[in-house]
Formats: structure tokens, sequence, C-alpha cells
């Protein structure tokens, strides 16, 4: 009898991860991030700050994204990032759309936003759930 429950669990779960890789946009050579306005993100135990983070269209940022907890998280915004257009050298930063963490560590993601509403969150195993979500306006 347990098996007729633990298989609709599965088949719910297997349905809320993504099967295509997002491949990341690479930005031109000539894109001048020399200016880029700098935006902090702080990953920490079920949390980001700030959850809501507002860009401007066609304006290069560099994301800075701090994990200051002792446990991994990651910032996942496949949409965002996959119609971004990413600094070459970071585009490898990013994995199916999220940028990964270890505690303690930091990374720092270059791009031009596309307008846009994206939603954010962390995909470890029950993250979300307990708060670690966020969101994307690019206007």
């Amino acid at each position: 009898m347990t098996r007729y429950i633990l298989f609709p669990l599965a088949l719910a779960l297997s349905a809320c991860v993504g099967t295509e890789p997002i491949e990341p946009q690479v930005a031109s050579a000539s894109t001048d991030f020399s200016d880029a306005r700098q935006v902090t993100v702080e990953l920490d135990n079920f949390d980001f700050s700030p959850r809501e983070l507002t860009l401007t269209a066609g304006e290069p940022v560099e994301l800075v994204f701090t994990n200051t907890s002792g446990e991994a998280h990651n910032f996942a915004a496949p949409e965002f990032f996959a119609s971004a257009m990413i600094r070459e050298g970071d585009a490898d930063l990013l994995r199916n759309g999220h940028v990964e963490l270890r505690g303690g560590r930091s990374a720092s993601v270059f791009l031009v936003p596309v307008a846009g509403e994206y939603e954010v969150d962390c995909t470890h195993l029950g993250h979300s759930a307990l708060g670690m979500t966020g969101s994307i306006t690019v206007q």
C-alpha cells in the first residue's frame, strides 16, 4: 500500500525539476561592465537579503552573492539568468540557472538584465518551503 502513496509523490516532485539545461547568453566583448552598479545579495539560513531586487533593463550590474551561513545554498533564478546577457567569464558560475555557494563563500556575476518579473529561490531540499524565496523586477 505504501508504494501507491510514494509513486504520486515521486511523480509530483519530479515535475518540479527542470529537464532542460539553462544556457546563459554571453554578452558581447564590447559590453562595458566597468561602471556596473553593484548589488549585494546575502544568502543565510532560509533567507535572502534583500528578498526583492529591482534592476534596470539594459543597465550592466554586478550581483555579489555572499553565503553568510555555514551551509550550502544557491540563488536560483533560471528565467532571469537565461534572459540576461552574462559577462563571458561569469557564465561558468551559473549551473542550470543558479549560483551555488558553499557556506562562507562569495561570488560575483556581471550581467545586463532584460525587463520582466522573475522568481528566485534556493533549490536545496526544503529551503524554499522554509522561506528562502524572493523576486527580481527588471524595469
